[in-house]
């Protein structure tokens, strides 16, 4: 199978598969806020913000291992023999990571009813469901040492089915746990019985394409490793970076406004940030490929990355104009309209999902693949820095909309400007033509937002069913199609052409 077939197919399913599993968190999220009331909904968000933390401290060696074993493909014997000792050292690592994170939450696991204004009757709870999930974490980080072989080597049609299982598993599970009362307990739950369920998929599904692979604590090759973390743990500074700045407003929002106030903000952020998700899967697949054009020419890879960077934005731009139109009615049917933040807030977080995100996530994942990470991964550092001192202080003066402005003005004052400036030094380019690849998108893709928002607004608005707000969204999202299309048509066509 062709690279090009091979991304595609990737990028396709993981696109229907995403769909599926969005379609399936807007159907769960009103049976679980209604299972738990806004206040414990809220805290749910913290607890699991908190302890995605801990499940990033691998340090960076699952993105080292991707690199790795991305740049080793083929069914040689000295290929397969570089495979094992991959597997085999990553696997040794995570046991003792796994160790530490478990240690570590049940140190910090007292501590977090402290931070929160949590009711009586829950305090106790929350420790104990902060000990449990670092210690399934633990576990957890066993199967990263065979699950990323399966993205590395392009097999992303498996990657996102099993992800895609885990993840309708997940949500299942805890809607089923909630409604036998295990209420904050059903999270943890349902963790558990998709941890079983991976653990045995995985493993059935490596041995079946890597049966050649065991692991064996003598092949433990310490100065791979080094090599693995001197890639992967500029990008763990860059992950926890990227965690602080998206996820960290969660947490901010509870400690100094409420955790009813979490809610409003993640429902009402709800959409942009699973959109932005959807759209950033296209660049996202396309990692593996990267890592091996980079060691071609840079021309290609310049033209690869701007054609990714016009189809990413061009999605993202009309996705942005479709949101501003259809947020209110759709909080209102979905959820009740006291969870919409304001038109104001939604502005702001479908900007920065879809607009100036998407820009630094584009042209850093192709930058990543090359290799560049360090000068990006202590900017990113100074972003997080930054966003949490800026969220704090414009969350206190301005509520929901500060926090979402703090992150905004953080991202301009370092990454904003840093990634596109290293883009333009690696491709040997010019400020100007980074600059048109992205306007370009906009503009086109702004026309028809700008005048469907003028004349709808006011109908959307008014729309209190169902049915005719699914109906107009269908039709508004299929007529951006024709200008994606038409901006984006030698890109399709050869994705066409790769398939005939």
């Amino acid at each position: 199978m062709s690279k090009t077939k091979s991304a595609f197919l990737g990028v396709l399913s993981s696109q229907i598969f995403m769909l599926v599993a969005i379609g399936l968190n807007f159907f769960s999220s009103p049976f679980i806020l209604k299972s738990l009331s806004s206040e414990i909904y809220g805290l749910s968000i913290v607890i699991f913000q908190i302890t995605a933390y801990l499940g990033m401290f691998d340090f960076g060696l699952n993105a080292g291992i991707s690199r790795y074993l991305a740049g080793s493909r083929g069914d040689d014997v000295k290929t397969k023999e570089a495979v094992a000792k991959i597997i085999s050292t990553s696997f040794v690592s995570y046991a003792i990571l796994g160790l530490m994170v478990a240690i570590v939450g049940n140190i910090l696991a007292p501590f977090v009813s402290h931070v929160f204004d949590i009711p009586i009757g829950y305090r106790s709870q929350v420790a104990y469901i902060v000990s449990a999930i670092s210690v399934l974490l633990g576990f957890q980080f066993l199967l990263r040492a065979i699950t990323g072989i399966f993205f590395a080597h392009q097999r992303q049609v498996l990657s996102n089915t099993l992800s895609f299982i885990l993840s309708i598993g997940n949500t299942a599970m805890v809607m089923l746990f909630l409604h036998f009362g295990w209420q904050l307990w059903s999270f943890v739950l349902a963790q558990l019985v998709v941890f079983i369920i991976s653990g045995i998929l995985n493993i059935y599904f490596f041995k079946k394409y890597y049966g050649y692979v065991i692991l064996d604590y003598k092949k433990f090759d310490f100065s791979l490793l080094k090599e693995m973390f001197s890639y992967g743990f500029f990008l763990f500074l860059s992950g926890i970076a990227v965690q602080v700045v998206f996820e960290t407003d969660r947490i901010l929002i509870g400690s100094i406004i409420s955790l009813t106030a979490v809610s409003v903000y993640s429902l009402s952020s709800r959409v942009p940030e699973l959109l932005s998700q959807f759209i950033w899967k296209v660049v996202d697949n396309s990692f593996p490929a990267m890592v091996e054009l980079s060691k071609g020419d840079s021309n290609e890879f310049k033209t690869v990355h701007d054609k990714i960077m016009q189809l990413t934005l061009s999605l993202s731009t009309y996705a942005f104009w479709i949101i501003i139109l259809i947020s209110y009615p759709f909080l209102k049917l979905w959820v009740g309209e006291d969870f919409y933040a304001g038109n104001g807030f939604m502005f702001i977080i479908a900007y920065l999902y879809l607009i100036q995100h998407t820009i630094i996530h584009v042209t850093a994942v192709c930058l990543n693949g090359a290799g560049i990470v360090k000068k990006i991964a202590f900017m990113a550092i100074c972003e997080a820095v930054i966003n949490v001192l800026l969220s704090i202080w414009l969350g206190n003066l301005y509520g929901l909309k500060g926090v979402v402005l703090g992150t905004i003005f953080a991202s301009l004052l370092t990454t904003g400007w840093y990634i596109p400036f290293i883009s333009i030094k690696y491709f040997k380019s010019s400020l100007m033509d980074y600059i048109l690849v992205i306007l370009k998108p906009l503009f086109v893709l702004s026309i028809p937002g700008i005048i469907m928002y003028v004349l709808l607004n006011g109908i959307f608005n008014k729309l209190d069913n169902w049915g005719t707000l699914v109906i107009y969204g269908v039709i508004i999202a299929a007529l951006g199609l024709i200008p994606i299309y038409l901006l984006n048509k030698s890109m399709i066509l050869k994705l066409k052409k790769a398939f005939m």
